[in-house]
């Protein structure tokens, strides 16, 4: 039987999703160093950092820790109460343990928005109208998620190397430090990565609880940035958009070793 067929067909169809996939970023990079974008795919006559240099110019620089601050304390805390919850749920036979962890992550899949008002009324009433509001809510929305994750990694720890340990009169956070967490490493790194890149792209929550320009991380500010110029600029927005990708990329490039292993072993358990 004669494949040349099928897989034509295949090396067609996974050129034009490359050219769906390449396209976008083309016209990003493109623009971005074009000191004479007018918004059009083609190739600049000079290539130059002007935009980069006006994008950085604003407030840039301090929307860039807002967002670090978020999104690392989101990551961060996310990560530290998930190891909490998921190892308990792990070795200990709580009664209806899976049937309270799928109804969490069942009521995760309600939209941010739909649970915006009870959360934006919990802030008001504790203070924390703030970044570190931004980082409590976003850490609530993401523990689901993460207990799941976390747990299913820590199933994988042989409960034997923990029995040994206790033997040898190890305490349980000696057994949590030195033997679960070391070999769950490449599943902290996948939770970390997802907690950090999700509170880096949130847009909403950071709009509503932050509330001054000062506060704002960099997804707010792109979306003031529209009309910063007065009108559209597409190199300023280019230019400031990589900016804005850059640090996400830069995480999963330090943690790509973790992050490989991290995702061959995600599995769903019930």
């Amino acid at each position: 039987m004669d494949n040349t067929g099928p897989s034509r067909l295949t090396a067609i169809a996974l050129a034009f999703m490359a050219v769906i996939w390449v396209s976008p970023f083309s016209w990003l990079i493109l623009n971005a160093f074009n000191p004479l974008s007018t918004g059009q795919l083609e190739i600049p006559k000079a290539f130059g950092f002007d935009n980069f240099g006006l994008a950085v110019s604003g407030n840039a620089g301090r929307q860039f820790i807002n967002s670090l601050i978020i999104a690392a304390g989101t990551a961060t805390l996310s990560v530290v109460v998930g190891i909490s919850a998921a190892y308990p749920l792990s070795r200990l036979r709580i009664p209806g343990r899976n049937a309270l962890l799928w109804t969490l992550v069942l009521l995760r899949m309600l939209p941010s928005a739909g649970v915006l008002v009870p959360l934006y009324f919990a802030a008001q009433r504790s203070g924390l109208l703030n970044q570190l509001g931004v980082i409590i809510a976003l850490t609530i929305l993401n523990l689901p998620f993460t207990l799941l994750l976390l747990k299913n990694f820590f199933d994988t720890v042989p409960i034997e190397l923990e029995e040994a340990a206790y033997v040898e009169g190890a305490s349980l956070l000696q057994i949590v430090t030195k033997i679960v967490l070391p070999m769950s490493r490449a599943g902290i790194a996948v939770v970390w990565f997802f907690s950090f890149t999700g509170a880096w792209n949130e847009f909403l929550l950071p709009l509503i609880f932050a509330r001054v320009q000062d506060a704002f991380p960099m997804s707010v500010g792109l979306y003031a940035a529209f009309g910063q110029q007065g009108a559209i600029n597409y190199g300023f927005l280019t230019a400031f958009s990589i900016l804005y990708a850059a640090p996400a990329i830069g995480v999963y490039f330090l943690l790509r070793r973790n992050m490989n292993t991290g995702f061959a072993g995600v599995g769903v358990k019930g």
